[in-house]
């Protein structure tokens, strides 16, 4: 298989999109920033015109980075432009810069993994974009089990596909960087790749060695700005929720509570948000279904959160790497990174960097506290070995929260669960519901046993799951 395409950039100008939608193009790859680490004054129009037209996008981005830091920096700047938005293909890590090829194949190596942690951890497929040379003689073997794109073209460049000099490496090749299509006034790339990113990818022999316990500390790190200290920080209001630092303020908005409001909990936006940090933390590495097996359906309460676990056996007074710790009689949360003999290193939302519990401080940060500190309530004990069940795909499904219909509890007492199924936690605020009692449904769903429950509205404003057939119509 075969699909073509080209990669633009501002130096394509204004590009007519109808026409080169018309002429025919599987995907288009648009450099997303620039020198200086400014967004491309294109990128916007491309990206538009593109979705417009439905052509599958990836973005490109040529590193200038001389240190981790700086190829962070970048990382950051790439994500934060995407502000989670979708594209098809990967962000490709264009690593050609004559100045970055001094500091030799380790150095590439680090600063290509610290690129792709922080692309990855956005929840973008990460790549590389190189000439045969670099391949060859800088790419060292370790950066070499990611995918690339390889550029190979004569130096009496036609613009046309020369066979000869088709890479036997690579899932794409930009065979030409003097094409002519129209719509574009002057010469433009052409690539051609043997995997369709929008196509359901076949199963692989090779599986991931990062365990569940790396990714959700991975996580952590991530918004916690590890290695840049530039954290993420909650909002001023509801701009720019996906941004790490910009509309900072003290509201208490966030992209977490907005995320699990999405997924049909109470992400409770605009209030603490230390525990829905570690929710949603929860949920992108178990599912929603064992996230909430885990906190329980008052996730949203630390009070809460040391009851349920306290009720499931999972309450422990010693501390274990992933572990949620409590601090303060259930005023604040965090998580576990690691630990030895003196310390317990955090995770934590809603904090800052100041030493000691700070539970309303507005910002993602990795701290540590003395094993003795007389502010740890305890610990609640996680297995990251097991793996996430079907029902764990919930994160995918996207609820409607318009009623379609009132409906009248035909049972005596009926139970509201965080999810649908009878062996799910209830729900904090309104647990039980009585017979004749009318509620709001807004949606319906199965369960893993396949019996469908309904997504119901209590009162006007809470939130559950309850059986479908103790729910009549009126």
């Amino acid at each position: 298989m075969e699909i073509k395409g080209i990669d633009v950039s501002a130096h394509q100008g204004k590009i007519n999109w109808d026409t080169v939608a018309a002429y025919g193009m599987d995907f288009v790859f648009l450099r997303i920033t620039e020198l200086g680490n400014v967004v491309d004054p294109y990128f916007e129009t491309n990206f538009a015109a593109c979705n417009k037209h439905k052509i599958p996008v990836g973005v490109y981005k040529y590193s200038y980075a001389m240190t981790i830091a700086e190829i962070q920096s970048e990382a950051r700047k790439v994500v934060s432009t995407l502000n989670g938005r979708k594209i098809q293909f990967p962000v490709f890590l264009d690593l050609e810069y004559h100045n970055q090829r001094t500091l030799g194949a380790e150095s590439i190596h680090k600063m290509a993994d610290a690129f792709r942690k922080i692309i990855e951890a956005a929840g973008y497929k990460f790549a590389i974009y190189c000439n045969l040379d670099w391949y060859m003689n800088v790419i060292c073997s370790h950066l070499r089990k990611y995918e690339f794109w390889i550029a190979r073209y004569p130096a009496n460049d036609s613009g046309t596909l020369q066979e000869r000099l088709r890479p036997d490496i690579g899932i794409g090749w930009q065979y030409s960087s003097k094409a002519k299509i129209p719509g574009i006034s002057g010469n433009v790339d052409r690539d051609v790749f043997y995997k369709d990113y929008t196509e359901p990818q076949k199963e692989v022999t090779a599986v991931s060695t990062k365990t569940k316990l790396q990714e959700f500390n991975d996580l952590g790190d991530f918004y916690a700005g590890e290695g840049t200290g530039k954290p993420y920080l909650e909002k001023g209001t509801l701009a720019y929720l996906d941004d790490f630092q910009r509309n900072a303020g003290y509201n208490n908005y966030t992209k977490f509570a907005r995320d699990v409001n999405s997924w049909g909990q109470p992400g409770c936006q605009g209030q603490p948000w230390c525990a829905i940090y570690q929710f949603w933390k929860l949920v992108k590495v178990f599912g929603l279904s064992k996230a909430l097996e885990i906190m329980g359906g008052g996730f949203y309460n630390c009070q809460s959160v040391t009851r349920h676990a306290k009720a499931n056996g999972t309450w422990k007074k010693t501390p274990k790497k992933g572990a949620l710790i409590i601090f303060r009689n259930g005023a604040h949360i965090g998580s576990v990174r690691t630990y030895d003999t003196k310390y317990v290193y955090t995770n934590e939302g809603n904090t800052s960097s100041a030493p000691g519990v700070v539970a309303n401080g507005g910002a993602c940060r990795n701290k540590k506290y003395k094993l003795t500190d007389s502010a740890i309530d305890g610990y609640v004990w996680i297995d990251y070995g097991a793996t996430a069940d079907q029902t764990s795909t919930a994160t995918a499904i996207k609820l409607n929260k318009t009623p379609k219909y009132v409906a009248k509890v035909t049972a005596t007492e009926l139970n509201v669960r965080s999810w649908a199924g009878a062996e799910k936690p209830k729900i904090k605020k309104w647990p039980l519901l009585k017979k004749g009692n009318l509620i709001d449904v807004c949606d319906t769903i199965k369960a893993a046993d396949k019996s469908e429950w309904n997504y119901i509205r209590i009162a006007g404003k809470y939130y559950g799951f309850a059986a479908k057939r103790y729910l009549k119509k009126q």
